[in-house]
This record gives C-alpha cells, sequence and structure tokens, in this order.
C-alpha cells in the first residue's frame, strides 16, 4: 500500500508533508536543478501573497513564488501550443503561474522573474519554467515600484 501523503523536511519550514496528489513535478527539473523534480507549494500565512515552492528531496532548496497577476494585473504571457502540450493542458483554467522572486536585503530591490514563469498544470500537477522570448517581460521586475502603481 502507498502511503497518501510525502513528508519532507526543509531549512526554513522543518517537518513538512503534501497529499501526494498535490506534488508538482518537474519531468525536467528547474533550470540550474535539474535533478530535483518535485515541489510542494507551501503558503506562510505571514508571506501572502508570495508562496514557497519547496523542494521534497532537497532540505536546502526553495523558491519564494508569486502569481505575478496579483502584481500586474496585465501580465499575460505567450505560452507555445507546445509548452501545452508537455504539460497535458486540455483547458487553459488548468494552468497556474508563478513567477520566482529574487529577494534583497533591500525591499526596493526585490524582482520577479516575468521572462520565465513557472507553469503548472494543476489537473496533471506537471510542471516547467518556460523561457518566454517576449521583450514585454524581463528577469527582473522590481516589486515594490509595481505595488505602489
Amino acid at each position: 500500500m502507498t502511503e497518501d501523503v510525502i513528508r519532507f523536511s526543509h531549512v526554513r519550514f522543518g517537518e513538512q508533508e503534501v497529499e501526494r496528489e498535490k506534488v508538482i513535478t518537474f519531468p525536467d527539473g528547474i533550470p540550474g536543478f535539474e535533478s530535483y523534480k518535485q515541489y510542494a507549494l507551501f503558503e506562510d500565512p505571514e508571506s501572502q501573497p508570495f508562496q514557497w515552492l519547496l523542494s521534497t528531496e532537497n532540505p536546502q532548496l526553495g523558491f519564494v513564488v508569486v502569481n505575478p497577476t496579483y502584481i500586474w494585473s496585465d501580465y499575460s504571457p505567450k505560452i507555445s501550443r507546445d509548452d501545452l502540450t508537455t504539460l497535458e493542458v486540455q483547458n487553459a483554467d488548468d494552468l497556474l503561474i508563478f513567477s520566482i522572486i529574487t529577494l534583497a536585503d533591500d525591499p526596493t530591490q526585490v524582482t520577479a522573474n516575468l521572462s520565465g514563469p513557472i507553469v503548472i498544470n494543476s489537473v496533471s500537477r506537471k510542471a516547467r519554467q518556460l523561457a518566454l522570448f517576449d521583450d514585454r517581460y524581463a528577469t527582473k521586475h522590481k516589486i515594490l515600484g509595481a505595488l505602489q502603481v
């Protein structure tokens, strides 16, 4: 009998568990971290609207992420048909999109990567980090300035 829960440890959040069906799989890994394929989204109430994408395989690995439309309501990345096919997307409503946040000691220097969104099929739980060829978006969009608008 397989367990319905995966238990893992993270240096910041300690012991965690996630339901097996909620584990997010990156078949190709995340660029720079290709050997780690399994992640869980962790919501820290003190960090809203930001979330943590934590590796279930490496207790040192985690990314701060945010749904970019919380900050940039007009964010609309062009996702290729090939990417949608790879992720087995049947319905656009099944897509979850996140941007990786780069933290800094100076809050005015905290940025979001809008040209490399994390795209998750909420049904199959398959995910990829895309590399968009869209000059509207860059890897370092300052968050604080956007929030003050």
